[in-house]
């Protein structure tokens, strides 16, 4: 019931990056705004999500994990709130900018939970997987749960949704948080950032970098060249997003028997494959189909790979930094993707050239994380416990010590 509870976390907060999107004309509309205006609906959240990630994760080490994730959904349901009721652009966008704080609280808070509750490595692996899958479902489900509220009920229920999953989560995390008591000091050099550690966080923003970037110019290929509404792009931007939710579990459960390396070799193989068949998109969505299955497959068996690795190359008693800091890569580089790609087929030469273009671009990032990966990355699978991810004899008698002192 706790992992629940902490994937509804990360589900809210992925979830109000791409549910906002389909409300902005409507917004725009109703409190008479500009495009500067729409733009900053979604930046405010983004930029002050992006900004404060690491701040909140090494916070959540020196005050402890539980505080954070009760005042992350705390401060996320009273700005959702804000939302829903603003009268002015101003005021939403304000309101906004307070939502990206919580949503900053949430996202490292929750791995940090997950880290302190599963000692073990291959347990936590694949508490890990489906947490990332918790996350990865948002994707798809904001374009279309966005779309459905804008038609039904106007865009102030995009925020008002989260109301009543708060006022559930709130009082069960409430209850079922463990009360962590953080380590006040740490011996000097212990912190020591390693290979493994700068090579998982390298990969995870190459990957957003791609990936993030991809799905813009898709949305952008789908309703600005071929004319689709947006929500026909949304149901067929699924190929993408199912696979990228149904396999992160999936991925969890491999990391933990043989370690990071494999799921993220396969991962980048099937990423470098999808950004390839770009270069066959002449016109119309069925040449997308490959391009939307081979990124899917690929974040799907890469996003709690490196999360893990991240992770796991670190103290347990810095899991929010290390959270903090594999987010901020994430979000970040994958801000620069999205801006590189928009770019790219905004040029003159057109839209279909530019796609062509981002196919190579694509595939050789995704190699040149392939590299990253072989070069500064080990299976990790006696830390994971080995095959099946069961323990080692030494890992048993250390717990046997323990229970008897």
């Amino acid at each position: 019931m706790l992992l629940a509870l902490l994937c509804v976390g990360i589900f809210l907060v992925q979830l109000d990056v791409t549910v906002v999107n389909v409300a902005l004309p409507a917004i725009r509309t109703d409190l008479t705004t500009t495009l500067a205006g729409q733009q900053w609906v979604v930046d405010g959240y983004m930029i002050t999500l992006a900004a404060l990630l690491l701040v909140c994760g090494a916070l959540g080490d020196r005050i402890g994990h539980r505080r954070v994730v009760l005042t992350g959904l705390t401060v996320f349901g009273l700005a959702s709130l804000g939302c829903g009721v603003a009268p002015t652009i101003e005021l939403l966008v304000a309101a906004r900018a307070v939502q990206g704080v919580g949503a900053a609280l949430l996202l490292p808070g929750t791995l940090a939970v997950i880290t302190d509750l599963y000692v073990d490595r291959a347990a936590r692996a694949r508490a890990v997987g489906i947490w990332a899958g918790a996350g990865a479902l948002s994707l798809p489900s904001g374009p279309l749960l966005g779309g459905a509220l804008v038609s039904g009920l106007g865009w102030r229920a995009v925020f008002l949704v989260n109301l009543p999953i708060i006022a559930i989560a709130l009082p069960l995390a409430w209850r079922l948080l463990p009360h962590h008591q953080p380590a006040r000091q740490h011996a000097r050099g212990r912190l020591r950032i390693g290979k493994d550690f700068v090579g998982a966080n390298v990969t995870a923003g190459l990957m957003n970098l791609v990936g993030l970037g991809t799905v813009l110019v898709l949305t952008l290929y789908l309703q600005e060249h071929l004319g689709h509404n947006a929500f026909r792009a949304g149901l067929e931007l699924i190929p993408l997003f199912l696979p990228l939710s149904l396999l992160a579990p999936v991925s969890g459960r491999i990391t933990a028997r043989y370690g990071p390396r494999l799921p993220m070799t396969i991962g980048l193989f099937f990423g470098a494959a999808g950004s390839a068949w770009l270069l066959t998109v002449n016109d119309g969505y069925a040449d997308l189909v490959p391009v939307e299955l081979g990124l899917g497959i690929g974040m799907g068996f890469l996003t709690a790979a490196v999360v893990n690795a991240a992770v796991a190359s670190l103290p347990p008693d810095r899991a929010g930094f290390a959270s903090g800091v594999n987010n901020t890569c994430r979000q970040a580089v994958g801000a620069l993707g999205i801006a590189v790609y928009g770019a790219v087929v905004g040029q003159p030469a057109g839209m279909v050239s530019g796609l062509h273009t981002l196919a190579w671009l694509g595939s050789g990032l995704w190699l040149l994380a392939l590299a990253v990966t072989w070069l500064t990355l080990h299976p990790h699978t006696d830390d994971l416990g080995g095959a099946g991810g069961d323990q080692s004899t030494g890992q048993k008698m250390r717990k046997m010590v323990e229970r008897t002192r």
